[in-house]
């Protein structure tokens, strides 16, 4: 088979999957943020902390000279024993370098003047929801707005779980109450009113969010008027990176995380963009739907990793799509796209196609 027909059956395998019916969930990791400004990944801010925490103890110490080293951000934090005054203070500048970020690119996605690199594949999976099962669970471990900003320009309601008006306080049974609209029908001759779910994102973020607080109570509020400045005795609600991540999360598992457990638990398909498959504890769950049930499960992101190369020998509905990695450099090519499934007819590398990108995909694939 020639690679131009061995692509058009990839192509007509990938609609197939996503032409069956099922209750897909969205995962979106920090390849989605990064295409948007690469200065929202790791690497960009291991040098806002750096500059910025001016810590005297030992564990700060350990880090910094790691992150001087050439180490990861991930790296060095994983094995600390960070204090809590010091995983305050690395989620202080996490936030701080976060909303700048976050700032910068906010009114052009709202404004329609950029587009986030996830808003065409998330339109169309809205699209095709079932009447019965109108809801989209995104989970991301990313801290910005961005799905946010992309859901408001593109007219898509959508809840994070908090209810309330400026302080928003965590209750997904009251948040999900406002998704619903009153029809009139006519039944025995009498006109009234039903009422039926509207198609919603229900975003789950399992890390925290730049708009997320928490008190020395460890009570959370969601408040967007503190995302540049919130008063003393409250501190943003990220995880930070490393093990400390997970210990944070696990502090928090509740709030952060329960719903996202049980959206993964509902859900028969699991569709992942700029994501690397490094957060165990998030991981776990997927998979296990994927392995136990055999559910579908596509991944697009840019950079290949160990953590990514078995997923395709979980099934044959399991694809893993990328860039093309050069062995001897080391560097990817962002201008061709490597797809492995555990068929190898529907797996290979193709130069000239970025199918990696999740706007490209919906494009070819889905049709827009």
């Amino acid at each position: 088979m020639n690679n131009d027909d061995k692509l058009k059956t990839i192509k007509e395998s990938l609609l197939a999957v996503m032409r069956e019916q099922h209750r897909w969930l969205l995962l979106v990791g920090t390849g989605a943020s990064v295409a948007m400004d690469t200065e929202l990944g790791m690497p960009a801010l291991k040098d806002q902390l750096l500059t910025s925490i001016l810590n005297d103890t030992d564990s700060w110490i350990s880090v910094a000279e790691k992150l001087r080293k050439g180490i990861d951000l991930e790296t060095a934090l994983t094995g600390i024993n960070l204090t809590g005054s010091l995983q305050n203070e690395i989620a202080g500048c996490t936030a701080e370098f976060i909303v700048k970020k976050d700032a910068a690119l906010r009114d052009d996605v709202l404004l329609g003047k950029k587009t986030w690199v996830g808003e065409p594949l998330l339109q169309r999976l809205m699209r095709d929801l079932s009447p019965t099962w109108p809801r989209l669970p995104v989970v991301t471990p990313n801290y910005d707005m961005l799905i946010e900003y992309a859901c408001s320009k593109a007219n898509i309601p959508y809840i994070t779980g908090y209810h309330g008006g400026i302080m928003r306080r965590q209750d997904w049974s009251k948040a999900r109450e406002r998704l619903y609209e009153w029809n009139p029908v006519t039944m025995g001759g009498k006109r009234r009113g039903i009422k039926t779910p509207i198609s919603y994102v229900e975003l789950m973020k399992v890390h925290g969010s730049i708009n997320l607080f928490k008190n020395k109570d460890n009570e959370l509020f969601e408040n967007n008027m503190w995302v540049n400045e919130h008063p003393n005795g409250y501190w943003p609600m990220i995880a930070p990176p490393g093990a400390a991540k997970s210990q944070e999360t696990l502090n928090f598992h509740g709030p952060l995380f329960s719903e996202a457990s049980k959206a993964i638990g509902k859900a028969t398909a699991f569709f992942v963009i700029g994501y690397g498959f490094k957060d165990i504890h998030l991981n776990r769950e997927i998979l296990e739907r994927v392995r136990n049930h055999k559910c579908p499960l596509i991944v697009l992101t840019l950079e290949p990793s160990t953590e990514l190369d078995p997923l395709p020998t979980m099934g044959g509905n399991v694809w893993v799509i990328s860039g093309i990695q050069n062995q001897a450099s080391g560097k990817t090519d962002r201008s061709g796209t490597r797809f492995a499934n555990c068929n190898e007819e529907l797996s290979g590398d193709f130069k000239g196609v970025t199918l990696w990108q999740s706007d490209v995909f919906t494009e070819q694939i889905l049709g827009g």
